[in-house]
């Protein structure tokens, strides 16, 4: 009989075998390493605005004008012209710049230059209401929309209610004169929108200065 040797166990070898050891968190099978998924996570999209936001900025953009050129104007007291002096000249937003004429029996004058510009406790004061140059425009300077009027500005041109400066140019050289004004007849006027010179009885109803505004005064000897 064929004698077949045997081995020892130890040296039995079974075949087609398969280890499998599972450590966690990492699986490895023959040899192979599997590593286990990372989610990932999507980014949303951004959100889109609504109606509503978008109208937010609009709104407080226009709420921040009617606050400072309609309500400020009408409900906030306007400042003391004669009180107020300003840090320098065109360094505020507002400006206006009406007409105001002096005519003198008749006969047209002039603003001095200098008329707000004063001297308070020793130190230069350049009024909110102020000539820029000799001429009959007046200047009306603020750091937001004030309401002046005439009344206003004779509190200016006319601190002691006495006396007033113009030039008189008629001879061709300009000359300052200063006229007490217990001597004349004054009266007040402005072109009105009925496009002739509305006469105005007090200074204080007058109408606000605007840009495109023409008042008068006419002094005419007693």
């Amino acid at each position: 009989m064929y004698n077949r040797k045997v081995l020892p166990s130890y040296e039995l070898v079974p075949q087609n075998w398969r280890i499998l050891i599972i450590p966690h968190p990492i699986l490895v099978q023959c040899g192979t390493f599997a590593m286990p998924k990372r989610k990932v996570k999507e980014e949303k999209p951004p959100r889109r605005l609504g109606k509503k936001e978008i109208l937010i900025p609009p709104i407080a953009m226009g709420a921040s004008l009617l606050v400072s050129l309609i309500i400020i104007p009408h409900f906030v007291p306007p400042p003391i012209p004669s009180k107020i002096c300003l840090k320098s000249q065109g360094a505020d937003q507002f400006n206006l710049y009406p007409t105001v004429q002096v005519l003198v029996d008749g006969k047209q004058n002039l603003l001095p230059a200098g008329v707000g510009n004063d001297t308070l406790s020793g130190k230069e004061c350049l009024h909110v209401i102020h000539t820029d140059r000799v001429g009959s425009k007046i200047h009306v300077e603020y750091i937001r929309p004030i309401r002046l009027n005439m009344a206003d500005f004779m509190k200016i041109y006319s601190p002691n209610n006495r006396t007033i400066s113009v030039v008189d140019n008629s001879s061709g050289k300009p000359q300052l004169e200063t006229l007490n004004l217990e001597n004349y007849t004054i009266h007040y006027s402005y072109y009105s929108e009925k496009g002739e010179y509305t006469q105005v009885n007090k200074l204080s109803d007058f109408p606000p200065f605007q840009n495109d505004m023409v008042a008068r005064i006419e002094l005419t000897s007693k």
